[in-house]
């Protein structure tokens, strides 16, 4: 096909197109709402541009297809989102449906609750009548096994009065026989030369009871000068602490000092003898206790009544050598263990000859703690127990270790704080005991190499059932001193000072 042609061809249909348009102006305009955003129209806008409109041709063309540009955007988007609609719509329909169900679900739950609940309110009403009157007769026999217990009660505290007035009795009325025994045996004694030989038969008799009889007394009376865990002991700062909690080291009230050592005493059950309470305050019948300005053994104490036995009793050193004591009617003083206070030289003295006679009575008397310093072991020294050799500081009381006469048993364990400056000797301060080759009771400052103590230190030391136990290589006496057994011998001139 030639140029000139195709030129003819483009114009004869670029012609049909404007006759075809321009045919149907008149009906694209009266419709132009509804046609302007057809191709065909798009292209030849200005065409149909009303004769009174003011715009341009281009301008009239150029704003008609902005306009159906924006409406053919919308109506790809609204294409576009169909889908995504219909899937909201079935979600919709769905949770519809689930939410109906399970209104239906709760209607029927609903309905089933009220006719149980109906149900129960009649059984409730009626088991409430009944529970009433299980519990009123639940009440009464509380009641009645009340009443039975206060009267078993009433009914052992009676015993217990029964016993300890029989127990008393029987104490008094030994005395009483051990004093005419002892008259007997001194008027055997004075009129033997006169009497047949038959009396010396009598004599031994009358001797041996007085044996039987002072060892019976000794053990009644040895229960020893301690006090219950439970009693309040009085601060520095205006509080209370119970016994079985002191330390070393603690601030007792105004004027009593510090605790120097605490000790705790585990009583043997065949041992253990009716204490003595004062104002509430329970210790054993021969603590010393302040009454009307002196001291006084808790038993003679006007307001001491019969306590029951512990199985544990405990007592403190303290610099002041006193213990306050929160009573029910207010501050209760008591001795310490040691007693004599550190200024009384004289009483110290005599303790301190009466205690050596009784340890090395063929021995003439030497003071072996000049410096009255309190005996103590460090605690890392070892004693036998159960076969193997252990700490000191891990003894506790009933623990069984050897003693010079093989095996003893721990009745109290003692914690003491030892000041700096102290002289120590094998781990003994000066006031322990301990035995030589030659059998004889002296210090340990004859025995090891003198060592200065550069801080206070916590040491411990033991009482035993035989009154003394093995350390390390040597046998030692117990904190006692002169054992538990002869240590009531002391009370009398302790007593008296």
């Amino acid at each position: 096909m030639s140029a000139k042609l195709a030129g003819i061809n483009i114009v004869l249909v670029i012609g049909l197109a404007a006759v075809y348009s321009y045919g149907q102006r008149s009906e694209i305009m009266a419709n132009w709402p509804m046609r302007r955003c057809e191709p065909g129209i798009v292209a030849s806008a200005g065409l149909y541009q009303p004769s009174d409109d003011k715009r341009s041709t281009a301008e009239f063309t150029q704003e008609n297809f902005q306009f159906c540009q924006g409406k053919l955007a919308a109506q790809a988007l609204d294409l576009a989102a169909t889908p995504v609609k219909f899937l909201q719509e079935q979600q919709k329909n769905i949770v519809n449906t689930i939410t109906s169900n399970v209104s239906a679900v709760q209607g029927i739950g609903a309905t089933i609750a009220k006719i149980f609940n109906d149900m129960m309110e009649s059984v409730r009403r009626r088991f409430a009548g009944t529970f009433v009157e299980i519990s009123n007769s639940f009440a009464h026999l509380w009641n009645a096994m009340g009443k039975i217990m206060a009267s078993m009660t009433a009914i052992f505290l009676s015993l217990i009065a029964v016993l300890v007035t029989f127990t008393t009795m029987i104490q008094v009325a030994m005395y009483v026989i051990a004093i005419i025994v002892g008259i007997l045996i001194a008027l055997m004694v004075i009129f033997a030369a006169f009497l047949s030989p038959v009396s010396w038969l009598v004599f031994a008799g009358i001797s041996l009871i007085g044996i039987i009889l002072g060892a019976v007394i000794g053990v009644v009376a040895s229960n020893g000068f301690c006090v219950a865990g439970d009693s309040q002991i009085e601060m520095k700062d205006g509080s209370t602490k119970r016994l079985d909690s002191i330390i070393v080291g603690d601030e007792l009230a105004e004027g009593f000092g510090t605790v120097t050592a605490t000790m705790e005493f585990l009583v043997p059950e065949k041992d253990r003898q009716p204490l003595i309470s004062i104002h509430g305050v329970t210790m054993s019948k021969t603590h010393l206790v302040q009454h009307e300005g002196k001291a006084i053994q808790a038993g003679n104490h006007p307001n001491g009544i019969y306590a029951t036995s512990r199985k544990t009793l405990y007592n403190l050193n303290t610099t002041s050598r006193k213990i306050p004591v929160r009573s029910l009617l207010g501050q209760l003083v008591l001795w310490d263990w040691e007693e004599i206070p550190e200024d009384d030289e004289a009483q110290i003295d005599q303790w301190k000859r009466w205690a050596f006679a009784a340890l090395n009575p063929k021995l003439s008397y030497t003071d072996q703690n000049p410096e009255n310093v309190e005996a103590a072991i460090h605690g890392s020294l070892l004693v036998e127990k159960d076969g193997q050799l252990v700490p000191i500081s891990l003894i506790l009381p009933g623990n069984v270790i050897r003693c010079s006469s093989g095996y003893t048993t721990v009745c109290g364990s003692v914690k003491l704080l030892i000041e700096k400056g102290t002289s120590v000797y094998d781990g003994m301060t000066e006031g322990a005991w301990f035995m030589d080759k030659g059998g004889r009771w002296i210090s340990p400052k004859f025995k090891g190499e003198q060592i200065i103590l550069q801080e206070d230190i916590i040491m411990y030391h033991l009482f035993t059932e035989a009154g003394d136990f093995q350390l390390q290589d040597c046998f030692v006496r117990d904190f006692s001193e002169v054992g538990l057994d002869v240590l009531p011998q002391s009370y009398d001139f302790v007593c008296g000072r």
